[in-house]
């Protein structure tokens, strides 16, 4: 009999994770996969037959919620009898244990998630940034609980290597490959940029200040490019994160006559459409994490505009020393940093590929057992 397994992810139409997902339900077609999402995932991961997605509004959710809530007295619902009866539960994401003001809240679900489930599952995860104590002491002794865990940062596995169920393992998008009906596009003379919205970005780990500083280097470098022949492609990794809005507010600062060698594209609800435009492209300059990952994984000329210590970690575990900071920008040469987007070595890139299959190691010892 086929195992069940629940994947738990961050399912908000961020590119980034909606790859991780497809990856692992391709990985082990073999294997019932379920997931509780928004009505359009049906639709986003329609290509996988062995993953079902129940949507919170559909009946079968809605009616089980109401008759747990009187049988349980409000202590289950659909979710967590989609746990109880998993086989495993696969917490599959990047930036998941991150110190927001009420990590409480998340810690707890966490918590509850662990004693629910009958094996629980990290894939590609970084830990932090974080300020108390408390909260990595808290995580360590929930994750020593755990039946396997793999973070995607030497820095993260460092803090955690004294437990024996933990390891290391590159990035899991280094996994994907497309389906075999996805043909290769040709390379372009085009550069994709992957914008994020600042402006609205506070709390403790604010980045918000340097909302200006990055809109004016972005459109800078743009206008750069474009001088230098390149057609320029605006990729929108997350719509409910404001990404769209962050390029419409660069693209406004560059001089009309240049706009019409730009494009916009805003990823919805196909992955492996958005994951296309790097093949066609030459050069990305990556903001969002997983755009430096997927530019890396299509051999393509990267700089990465860094914003969050989960990136520098990364390009200090591969020792890529070309990329920008956000206290950086202001005043930055764009004309120098336009030409230092680099390939990773042919060596690293194949090794990386290679390694990242380490994600899934746990995961091939208990789902691809007889």
């Amino acid at each position: 009999m086929a195992k069940k397994v629940l994947v738990y992810a961050y399912l908000e139409g961020n590119l980034g994770d909606d790859l991780m997902v497809w990856i692992l339900c391709r990985r082990y077609p073999h294997v019932q996969f379920r997931v509780l999402a928004h009505e359009s995932y049906k639709t986003t991961f329609r290509g996988l037959k062995n993953l079902k997605v129940y949507s919170f509004n559909d009946r079968q959710v809605v009616v089980w919620n109401k008759v747990l809530n009187v049988v349980k007295h409000g202590k289950e619902d659909f979710f967590r009898r989609m746990v109880r009866k998993a086989d495993a539960v696969v917490h599959i994401g990047g930036s998941v244990y991150t110190q927001h003001e009420n990590y409480q809240m998340s810690f707890m679900s966490d918590y509850v998630l662990r004693d629910t489930s009958r094996r629980m599952y990290v894939c590609g995860a970084n830990f932090g940034p974080y300020r108390d104590e408390s909260f990595y002491q808290n995580y360590y002794n929930l994750l020593a609980r755990y039946d396997g865990v793999c973070f995607r940062d030497r820095y993260s596995y460092g803090l955690f290597e004294a437990l024996p169920n933990v390891r290391y393992a590159p990035d899991v998008v280094f996994n994907y490959r497309p389906s075999a009906y996805i043909q290769k596009g040709d390379e372009k003379k085009q550069v994709l940029i992957s914008a994020i919205q600042m402006k609205n970005r506070g709390g403790a780990f604010a980045i918000c200040g340097y909302a200006e500083d990055y809109r004016n280097f972005m459109a800078g470098i743009t206008e750069k490019y474009i001088d230098s022949g390149y057609r320029v492609k605006f990729v929108s990794f997350c719509k409910s994160q404001g990404d769209p809005e962050a390029a419409a507010e660069i693209i406004d600062c560059i001089s009309p006559g240049k706009r019409t060698m730009i494009e916009q594209y805003v990823y919805e609800n196909n992955p492996e459409e958005a994951v296309s435009l790097f093949d066609e492209s030459e050069i990305v300059i990556g903001t969002r994490f997983h755009s430096i990952i997927l530019g890396w994984l299509k051999d393509k000329k990267v700089l990465p505009v860094v914003y969050d210590a989960k990136t520098l970690h990364t390009l200090e575990d591969n020792g890529c020393g070309s990329y920008v900071t956000l206290d950086q920008l202001k005043g930055a040469d764009v004309d120098r940093l336009a030409g230092q987007a680099q390939r990773l070595p042919a060596e690293l890139r194949e090794q990386l590929l290679k390694d990242s299959q380490n994600q899934f190691a746990d995961l091939d010892g208990f789902l691809n057992e007889l």
